[in-house]
């Protein structure tokens, strides 16, 4: 335990503390979009304007978790084994296991920070109103359903440049946000994009959220789908962190 709180420590101020300016534009970018398009859409009734402010929050939650899990975490990971720091870490008694018992904290963290900050726009300024439970749901689903979406971000992390990695965190993240309905409705959308959607780890997060801050009901077929998404990239994760812990340097080189 002590180990671990060390490592929490160590890089909450490298990762955190030191990069203030990305984490504020993870958390404050989705609260802006929500913000900006919460208060552009009008002409609704009123039934349809607090539907449309809760759905929105959820799918704004669902954003901010994408760009911390495919863009901070890949980057961090990228990062840390370049310099050197895995393959010191893996030579000491310790392992690797409290560094990334460690940064899947963090990245929860700030996950939740972001459900925070959503939630007390939405209650300040939409006046979303939910129940305790509610409110207690959305954490969990949050806490779920980030996992696929951080894991993503994991197997992102294994490209062999910094270039490379922006360029696919970009090509995933926006791609899969406009699919799976983040932006706007999915009924603007074609249907093979619908039919795509269906499949996507931040479609299933995404309507999970919604179902529940509506109607007070989880889908199985969603947690279904997360659990899919999430055993299937442990599976490509764990083959490629051993492919990369093979070799001298640590990097994969293509």
């Amino acid at each position: 335990m002590n180990v671990l709180i060390a490592q929490l420590s160590f890089d909450c101020r490298r990762l955190i503390l030191r990069n203030v300016a990305f984490q504020f534009f993870a958390l404050m970018m989705p609260a802006g979009f929500y913000l900006l398009l919460t208060k552009a859409m009008t002409g609704g009734t009123t039934a349809q304007m607090t539907a449309f402010n809760v759905a929105y929050m959820g799918s704004m939650t669902v954003y901010s978790i994408a760009i911390n899990g495919l863009f901070s975490i890949a980057q961090i990971l990228m990062h840390d084994r370049e310099k050197g720091l895995v393959r010191w870490l893996q030579l000491t008694p310790h392992g690797l296991v409290p560094y990334y018992v460690s940064i899947g904290i963090l990245g929860l963290l700030m996950n939740l920070l972001s459900v925070a900050v959503l939630g007390t726009i939405a209650v300040l300024v939409n006046h979303v109103s939910l129940t305790l439970g509610q409110w207690f749901g959305v954490l969990g689903i949050a806490i779920i359903g980030q996992v696929p979406i951080m894991l993503i971000g994991v197997a992102l992390s294994f490209l062999n440049r910094a270039e490379t990695l922006s360029v696919a965190s970009n090509l995933v993240t926006f791609p899969m946000a406009i699919m799976s309905g983040l932006w706007w409705p999915i009924r603007m959308l074609p249907d093979w994009v619908q039919v795509i959607r269906q499949h996507l780890p931040t479609f299933y997060m995404n309507d999970l959220l919604g179902t529940w801050m509506m109607h007070g009901t989880l889908d199985k077929t969603n947690l279904f789908g997360i659990g899919a998404w999430t055993l299937g990239l442990l599976v490509v994760i764990s083959w490629g962190t051993r492919r990369l812990l093979k070799r001298g340097n640590g990097i994969v080189r293509a």
